[in-house]
């Protein structure tokens, strides 16, 4: 069995096309529908055609793309489901590949797979709307919605993808509105709907880090984009602190011990000396008033 039109048209649009390699937020290249070079079809198909690894910036039509993600998924994906889970119908089919291409092979050890492999599809489906849904530790709104799409599609064979009203607030805009904000690009309010504020603000973030397409759409290669600058300013602002501790205790070091340690008893010296003063400051003064006398 190999993964229908329709799967594959599900895959595609829970992964989202990307025309240009761009670094994702762990410093991968990654183009086209998530593919990288770890990926033994994809390397050797561009390996082929450039003679050399991916690169930022290198361009992928969509045609390629697709004709590329279909090979992914019979050579690649599509196996270890047809060894681990035999004779499923075309949906179940479909949904078991869609899962394995996001969360990898070990996927199909988890306990919705071994409610599946037991006919029992009701509660694969419940388990695999709570399964991989976090990243990092993370709650992904983006991943809890392909768990849940992908759970639909094995229980009632409903391939149609769930979107939101075009105006409803969405947490992944959200988190890209607070992103750009943090970054100095003003996306108007923190509201999950991508109006022209953000749209603009975007388009300003893209024009900044080529080579990302100015489109004013938060792609996945834009919010890899912002992801890592975000992380790279908590890391400079973690290290500015360090950086001056280290280099006070660099002067202190660069210093010969016996001069530390006589400058020291020379300033212990001079509070004392400038105690006495200031104790016996009305004698100093009439001292001072009769020799002056």
């Amino acid at each position: 069995m190999k993964v229908s039109d329709r799967g594959l048209a599900f895959i595609a649009a829970h992964e989202g096309f990307v025309g240009r390699g761009y670094l994702d937020p762990v410093g991968i290249v990654t183009i086209g529908y998530g593919f990288t070079m770890r990926s033994r079809v994809f390397s050797d198909w561009w390996r082929t055609r450039n003679a050399r690894g991916l690169r930022v910036g290198d361009p992928l039509s969509r045609e390629d793309a697709n004709r590329l993600l279909l090979k992914l998924l019979d050579e690649e994906y599509a196996p270890p489901v047809r060894k681990t889970l035999p004779g499923l119908p075309q949906n179940q089919f479909d949904a078991c590949v869609s899962v394995v291409y996001n969360l990898g092979p070990r996927a199909l050890t988890w306990r919705w797979a071994q409610a599946l492999k037991n006919r029992q599809t009701a509660r694969a489906a419940a388990l695999l709307r709570k399964t991989g849904t976090t990243a990092s530790g993370r709650w992904l709104p983006g991943l809890a919605r392909r768990r849940k799409e992908e759970a639909r599609l094995l229980e009632t064979g409903d391939y149609s993808l769930a979107k939101a009203p075009a105006r409803s607030a969405d947490p992944d805009v959200r988190t890209v509105q607070d992103m750009l904000r943090r970054l100095g690009h003003d996306p108007g309010p923190v509201d999950g709907l991508l109006g022209p504020r953000t749209r603009a603000a975007v388009r300003d973030f893209q024009r900044a880090h080529p080579p990302l397409k100015v489109d004013g759409v938060p792609g996945r290669a834009t919010r890899a984009v912002l992801k890592r600058q975000i992380e790279q300013r908590i890391t400079t602002r973690a290290a500015i602190p360090a950086g001056i501790a280290a280099a006070s205790w660099g002067l202190v070091v660069a210093v010969p011990w016996p001069v530390v340690i006589v400058a020291g008893l020379a300033a212990v010296l001079a509070i004392l000396i400038a105690g006495v003063f200031w104790r016996y400051r009305g004698r100093f003064r009439s001292v001072f008033s009769v020799s002056n006398a």
